[in-house]
């Protein structure tokens, strides 16, 4: 038993006024009472002795007149499924672990078993199954899997033709290649993205030249887009934000009235619709991601889709080092790169594909959990679904907090629901002020604002496919308690 702990036991003769000074100098909120042999009599937290303070109790009474004489109580071989159910469902924030004789061994707490992960993976024993059935063979990569998958998600995204890769990155990569974009030229796209939507551009030496986002969706402010276009924009690269789908319509009219080709980054929206449609089927190319934070995942993995055969046989040329179709494993046609998609991995993604429509069910039904419960806490605002969204793909749940927060505020936020076992993360610091963006094209803090101050007070929560309402009433609890803390300190 941590040394910690072992000063929360006390005697059941010890004075009410000697276990406030315990409670406080062990600092969990809580003083054990045992016997002689550790055996558990009762449980005392500091608020069951300010109760006790109100109904006339003295402090020099014995603490055995106030303790709790039945508290909770887990053996040593109770499951942590089990005790993180009981610290949900009671609201407690401490269990005692006795062994049969009610002997106490340890102290559980909440901060330490509680924990909600901010993602985590739906793997079921069917894409176990899947995976194992491609270790069994010999083809472990560019084996039937692949083609199999590529199959699926062509069909599934309703475009012609889709080539596996092994990240997002690399499928963004080998998009700009393909299109034939290269040193000089300028890309336009959003600042508010994960950074390999514009690193993508800079593997080919060309430009991001970025514009601000709409203060609703933080996805790129498609009305800003025309007058950034100069003689040197190539395309419009637009990023499906947290899995919203960006404004196409607008986004494809400016396009077409300057010969410009559209890129769509949907590798947080696979699924998503855009006025009742796939939104994969818009732009030129797009790509999916599959990581393991993903709606779907293979681990590692990403998938090109498009209509055009030319960008689609560059693709696939150039992600198996540059060889053509049919060609000698040592023959070459091209530059290309080792961004394989193994067959492994594709197993894995034909079960998560044929799972995705549940899968987004659920998704869903999380965030319409979280929107119920933020829909009363001051000072935060939920995500907001456009009209043009007719089916979101939720991929993380991120809140925004109000204006009067600073980041530095946000920042406490992020760090209190982290230290009370609540995975939380700032989605996303603008590309622009990331240091090698700044060195490069002097990017300073202002030149885009609404991008700026929407990424000072993000804060994702924990959010996945299994995310359980009594997990979501603690997280949204100790976010307000959080926000709370943090408003206090500020006056």
């Amino acid at each position: 038993m941590d040394p910690r702990k072992e000063q929360v036991l006390i005697s059941p003769d010890t004075s009410v006024r000697a276990t406030l000074g315990t409670i406080d100098q062990g600092g969990l909120g809580i003083a054990l009472v045992v016997d002689d042999d550790r055996r558990l009599l009762g449980t005392v937290t500091d608020g069951d002795i300010r109760r006790a303070i109100l109904r006339g109790v003295d402090l020099a009474d014995r603490v055995a007149s106030v303790m709790h004489l039945d508290p909770s109580t887990v053996g040593p071989a109770t499951g942590m499924q089990e005790i993180r159910a009981i610290f949900i469902e009671s609201k407690l924030k401490h269990i005692p672990v006795v062994d049969v004789d009610n002997r106490v061994l340890d102290l559980l707490t909440v901060s330490e078993l509680l924990t909600v992960p901010l993602s985590n993976p739906d793997i079921t024993d069917r894409e176990v199954e899947a995976v194992l059935g491609v270790l069994r063979t010999s083809n472990l990569s560019l084996g039937p899997k692949l083609a199999e998958f590529e199959e699926k998600v062509a069909a599934f995204a309703e475009r012609r033709f889709a080539v596996g890769v092994n990240s997002g990155t690399s499928g963004l990569h080998l998009v700009v290649r393909a299109l034939g974009i290269g040193e000089g030229d300028e890309v336009i796209t959003t600042p508010f993205s994960f950074v390999a939507s514009s690193n993508c551009l800079l593997y080919e030496r060309a430009v991001p030249v970025f514009v601000d986002i709409e203060p609703d969706t933080y996805n790129i402010d498609a009305e800003l887009i025309e007058a950034a276009i100069t003689p040197r924009t190539r395309a419009i690269l637009a990023v499906d934000v947290f899995g919203q789908p960006a404004d196409y319509d607008v986004i494809e009219a400016v396009a077409t009235r300057h010969g410009l080709p559209v890129i769509s980054d949907c590798c947080e929206s696979i699924g998503a619709e855009y006025r009742g449609q796939k939104s994969s089927t818009r732009g030129a190319a797009g790509v999916f991601a599959f990581y393991p934070n993903k709606q779907i995942t293979t681990g590692e993995g990403g998938m090109i889709i498009t209509d055009d055969a030319k960008v689609a046989g560059l693709c696939r040329s150039m992600r198996n080092q540059g060889r053509g179709d049919g060609n000698a494993w040592l023959s070459h046609e091209r530059l290309g790169y080792n961004y394989r998609l193994p067959d492994i991995s594709c197993a894995l993604g034909i079960v998560q594909l044929e799972r995705i429509d549940e899968i987004l069910r659920s998704r869903q039904s999380v965030a319409d959990v979280y929107g119920r419960l933020l829909a009363d806490v001051e000072g935060v605002r939920a995500p907001t679904v456009a009209p043009e969204t007719t089916r979101m793909s939720w991929f993380v749940y991120v809140v925004r907090l109000a204006d009067e927060y600073t980041r530095e505020d946000r920042d406490q936020v992020i760090q209190m629901l982290r230290r009370q076992g609540i995975g939380a993360n700032n989605y996303f610091p603008p590309i622009h002020l990331q240091p090698f963006y700044r060195d490069l094209f002097n990017f300073r803090e202002g030149d885009f604002p609404m991008a700026e101050n929407v990424a000072a007070r993000t804060v994702a929560l924990p959010f996945h496919n299994n995310v359980s309402v009594s997990e979501c009433e603690v997280v949204v609890e100790r976010l307000r308690a959080a926000l709370l803390k943090t408003a206090v300190r500020a006056r």
